[in-house]
């Protein structure tokens, strides 16, 4: 009798260990495909270190035109459709770990925010625009003039200036076919900002109040959330939006900690910080696409995260 109760208990420990699997999620950014070299270092580093399968989400990749989906494709359409996915592999798992690299970050945030009784246990943002994009980078600006609304306004002799430049991508045709036009938020046209549907909806700056409060409570399901960037970054406009900081429309930075998402805990970044669930993880030197495998971003920022998990 003792000797079978030896084995049961035995058996019970062994199926307790089974029950903890953990396994990643990753989605990559824009003007990206999952199979991207930087994006299978990140897959094979971690595989190799800790023994934790990487799923490089295929979806959504490269850039093309509507109707065609690619990684400009509007947020909105993009979230469900990968969170469909991403339940299927996350069924295989006690615990995973969302990877998001820049606009995959936002992907990511999305989705942990709409999902209820999520089994994401960190969150690891990279290089992402998580207080949004402040500015227009150059490389973005040569997409938005092959628009083909833009194209025909330019082909019918109007012209485009600075400021037109600067509200462009609230303009509801660019909205809807246009991703990265999804997170813009200059801090000089608020007004413009607060008409677009996804992310003051996202930072639940609009919406219903049932819909905030889910919104709110799915965030803050997160046992530990990894923000992960650099002041080197020449795409995300400013840098610290990475770190859920901002810029005023006089361009003065305002850290997490004095941005009205953290002050009124919109969607549960405050009620993170107080049980010391974020850590940042700053790299000097590291242009944008140098972050998914940088060395020392994967060892002192990605596997001490990952080894928290595994250890817990």
């Amino acid at each position: 009798m003792v000797i079978y109760l030896i084995l049961i208990a035995l058996l019970g420990s062994a199926a307790g260990l089974e029950a903890e699997k953990v396994g990643i999620v990753h989605m990559h950014g824009f003007w990206q495909a999952y199979d991207e070299q930087h994006h299978l270092d990140f897959k094979n580093f971690v595989e190799e270190k800790t023994g934790v399968k990487v799923h490089l989400i295929d979806a959504f990749n490269d850039l093309a035109m509507p109707p065609a989906e690619s990684s400009i494709t509007p947020l909105n359409v993009q979230v469900p459709a990968i969170l469909k996915m991403v339940k299927n592999i996350a069924a295989q798992y006690d615990k995973i770990i969302a990877v998001g690299f820049s606009q995959g970050g936002v992907i990511w945030r999305a989705m942990i925010e709409s999902w209820d009784n999520h089994n994401v246990d960190t969150f690891i943002s990279i290089a992402a625009p998580q207080s949004g994009q402040a500015g227009i980078p150059p490389k973005y600006l040569a997409s938005l003039r092959n628009l083909p609304f833009v194209k025909m306004a330019q082909s019918q002799g109007q012209t485009m200036s600075e400021a037109d430049l600067k509200l462009l991508p609230y303009d509801p045709r660019v909205q809807q076919t246009f991703a990265p036009s999804n997170y813009y938020r200059n801090p000089a046209t608020y007004q413009y900002y607060m008409s677009t549907e996804f992310f003051p909806k996202l930072n639940n700056e609009a919406g219903d109040a049932e819909e905030k409060r889910r919104q709110k409570m799915n965030f803050e399901r997160l046992r530990k959330l990894i923000l992960i960037g650099g002041p080197d970054e020449e795409t995300i406009v400013p840098w610290q939006s990475e770190m859920f900081g901002f810029i005023t429309a006089d361009d003065k930075i305002v850290p997490m900690k004095k941005t009205t998402f953290y002050k009124k805990n919109l969607f549960g970044l405050k009620t993170l910080e107080k049980k010391g669930a974020i850590k940042k993880c700053i790299k000097e030197g590291l242009k944008h696409n140098d972050f998914p495998n940088s060395s020392e971003v994967l060892n002192d920022c990605v596997l001490p995260a990952i080894q928290d998990v595994l250890s817990g």
